[in-house]
């Protein structure tokens, strides 16, 4: 199975908001809070407008897309002890009147904020909420009036779903790079936030973790083709506006996303295929590319060595209208291993004491393994019958390792060399 975790690492890097361009953002839109304050204090209209980051920035889930022009928001809250007098477009107006200057292309009126356009680098949405103490916030709809809308409680949502490591906010990037580089129109990122946060599932690896949520999310779709935001407006289904045509792209996409993904964690799969696979859905010139990567493992890493029993494997080779040999028996009469066999390890002598568990590792050396990117590695749990099957595929000095775990201890352990020729 190839390992791309480490990739996903430095794919994240690559496409998450540098500390720099974070601060920009910052101080730009700490010039815009400042502005928006001195056009009330010179219109002298009894409100004094407070500010709350929401969106990706603040969740820290925001990604640089392709094209470069991001976006971020910042809530604009008017503290009253009732419902203001003014309407939602007069509301609207002073925001777009304050900031209007500020940038070469006027601002955009829309229906849920003021938008500020950096031409070529991001635009800010400005959504305007009235709140009175202790109650929920309301948000400036243009067409729907004044609806209740509390994006800070979103937010908290989402950092109690999170989890230390980080890997539900990598999640979320992932399927925004996805999205990004899809030719069609994929959920926004705050339905995949959703929906990731519902459906994660945790692993060690980002790759197993994202394939496994991919698979939670259209089970769940599947089911019922609704995403409801979690917080006010309470029930609110985000998908509920996606035509038949929309909702066919989307779980066909997400289906075209999962085969790869399998494919790329198929135990087969080479890792440079893996990479490949993952490209599909991101971007050759974005996610990392490489050809091999030492996934070896070792079972002094994974579990304490205590060797107190007895384990002998050996290998059945076989080719169809050839009877079967030992690999053992094979290596001391010097007969070769040629390419083309079947090889079947198996136990032949163990004396630990069930219960207990069987893992395997087969490494593969030589110049023709690291071209192939077929060095492998893994430590892997065994199937069931005490067996592993594997082909002599090519040429080079491999070996196959099993392991006795009994009580999280590594209990007896034996290898085998695989000393595979070229034919004469």
């Amino acid at each position: 199975m190839a390992n791309c975790h480490k990739l996903f690492l430095k794919f994240n890097t690559l496409i998450a908001l540098k500390s720099k361009q974070k601060e920009r953002l910052r101080v730009s839109r700490n010039a815009i809070r400042d502005r928006i304050r001195r056009y009330f204090q010179n219109k002298q209209n009894g409100f004094f407008p407070k500010f709350h980051g929401q969106g990706s920035l603040i969740m820290n889930t925001i990604i640089e897309p392709l094209d470069r022009e991001f976006d971020i928001d910042d809530g604009i809250y008017l503290k009253v002890e009732a419902k203001p007098i003014q309407s939602v477009s007069r509301l609207h107006q002073w925001i777009w009147e304050a900031i209007n200057g500020h940038t070469k292309q006027n601002p955009i009126d829309k229906q849920t904020c003021v938008r500020l356009v950096y031409a070529g680098q991001y635009h800010l949405d400005l959504p305007i909420y009235y709140i009175i103490e202790g109650q929920t916030p309301y948000l400036a709809h243009k067409s729907k009036g004044w609806i209740k809308s509390d994006p800070r409680e979103f937010i908290k949502w989402f950092n109690e779903k999170a989890d230390n490591d980080g890997q539900l906010k990598r999640i979320v990037r992932y399927l925004k790079a996805w999205s990004d580089y899809s030719k069609g129109d994929l959920p926004s990122g705050l339905i995949f936030s959703i929906l990731a946060a519902n459906n994660i599932v945790f692993d060690e690896r980002d790759d197993i973790a994202l394939y496994k949520t991919l698979l939670n999310i259209k089970s769940s779709l599947k089911r019922s083709f609704v995403c409801y935001r979690p917080t006010i407006p309470a029930d609110e289904n985000l998908l509920e506006d996606y035509s038949k045509t929309n909702k066919d792209y989307f779980l066909e996409q997400l289906g075209s996303f999962i085969q790869s993904a399998e494919k790329a964690l198929d135990e087969k799969t080479s890792q440079k295929d893996a990479c490949k696979a993952w490209q599909r859905h991101f971007g050759e010139d974005r996610f990392p590319f490489e050809s091999y990567v030492n996934t070896e493992e070792f079972i002094e890493n994974r579990f304490s060595i205590d060797i107190r029993y007895e384990l002998k494997i050996d290998c059945l080779v076989s080719q169809q209208g050839f009877r079967p040999h030992s690999l053992i028996e094979m290596i001391l009469s010097r007969l070769p291993l040629l390419r083309g066999k079947n090889l079947k390890f198996y136990i032949v002598d163990c004396n630990v004491p069930k219960p207990f568990q069987v893992k395997w590792k087969v490494r593969n050396v030589g110049e023709e393994a690291t071209r192939r990117d077929q060095i492998r590695g893994q430590i892997l749990n065994d199937s069931g019958n005490h067996q592993k099957n594997e082909s002599s595929l090519f040429h080079g000095a491999h070996f196959v390792e099993c392991y006795i775990i009994k009580d999280n201890i590594c209990v007896a352990r034996s290898r085998i060399d695989v000393p595979i020729k070229f034919p004469e």
